[in-house]
């Protein structure tokens, strides 16, 4: 009976308080009667729990399916040292003697990675950018997904980072960044030349912006770095890299001739394509970087 008018009395102040509620009231009588039978209860932990069994057995199966296929794999894999290993047949030899002559490049790795198995490294940027918009959908905090709760711990974290004193920080990376900054560019336009190129480059560029908001905060990267020149520079620079390496392929099986020349090698601008996509590269990699600190640490660019 005390039950039944505690619950009569919740429901009078939720009616005044505005809370829409129809259930209906339900007595301790209609409760124990809804209740399941011993039996059925017994029935339905029992199946819950067969599931979970089946799911961890399921879990286990697939585990041990995909190891003994990769240990099958590794054991089809040729011996080291051996006559028909890729190292010893006439590819890497044509690599290695013709690939100045072909490319231009005096980096053979450039050679291989951009030209010679450029659809590969293109897949690899694919999946860079997949990342990227991967994280961006999981972790960005729009409005959306935001609560008033997530706002004002936002507004707080940067009242909190305002107010930091961080004259040491910012006073080494003023005088860091320039040498970060020129030294990544060197990089990424020195990969055809020396060791070096687009994924090495794009990475000390990432490392920069990661560092410079750290010192100076997100606002101060925003104006040169907002979420739409992200998007700009993501898109452009995969569609550069894709373009190109649709023309390079579609000339070289042809057996046409390539309006882009090999140029001197070892000379800035030769090697063909492989400065302009070491730059394509470069930029993905950096904006990658960047973007997964971002969207971990603050949810936004």
């Amino acid at each position: 009976m005390t039950k039944n008018i505690k619950e009569q009395w919740r429901q009078f102040a939720a009616w005044v308080d505005g809370i829409e509620n129809d259930e209906p009231v339900v007595t301790p009588e209609e409760k124990r009667a809804a209740r399941p039978h011993l039996p059925d209860f017994v029935h339905r932990v029992l199946s819950e729990k067969n599931e979970l069994r089946l799911y961890h057995a399921f879990s286990v199966v697939m585990c041990l399916v995909f190891t003994g296929t990769l240990l099958l794999t590794v054991l089809f894999l040729p011996t080291f040292g051996g006559a028909g290993n890729p190292t010893e047949n006439e590819v890497m030899q044509r690599y290695v003697e013709k690939g100045i002559e072909e490319v231009g490049a005096t980096n053979l790795i450039s050679n291989i990675i951009l030209v010679y198995r450029g659809f590969d490294t293109f897949g690899e940027s694919c999946v860079l950018f997949l990342a990227a918009t991967c994280v961006m959908i999981l972790l960005r905090k729009d409005e959306k997904n935001t609560t008033a709760y997530d706002l004002a711990e936002r507004a707080e974290d940067a009242e909190i980072e305002s107010e930091e004193n961080t004259t040491v920080l910012r006073s080494v990376v003023r005088l860091l960044m320039p040498v970060i900054l020129l030294f990544g560019v060197y990089v990424l336009l020195n990969g055809h030349l020396s060791p070096g190129g687009g994924f090495s480059g794009g990475a000390i560029l990432g490392a920069g912006l990661i560092l410079f908001e750290n010192a100076f905060g997100l606002e101060k990267v925003r104006r040169f770095m907002s979420e739409h020149v992200y998007h700009i520079i993501k898109v452009a620079a995969l569609y550069f890299y894709g373009f190109t390496m649709i023309y390079v392929f579609f000339t070289g099986a042809n057996d046409l001739h390539s309006i882009i020349g090999t140029g001197i090698p070892g000379m800035i601008f030769s090697a063909g394509v492989i400065m302009p996509i070491n730059v394509a590269v470069g930029l993905e990699v950096a904006c990658t970087m960047y973007a997964f600190y971002a969207f971990f640490s603050k949810g936004e660019l």
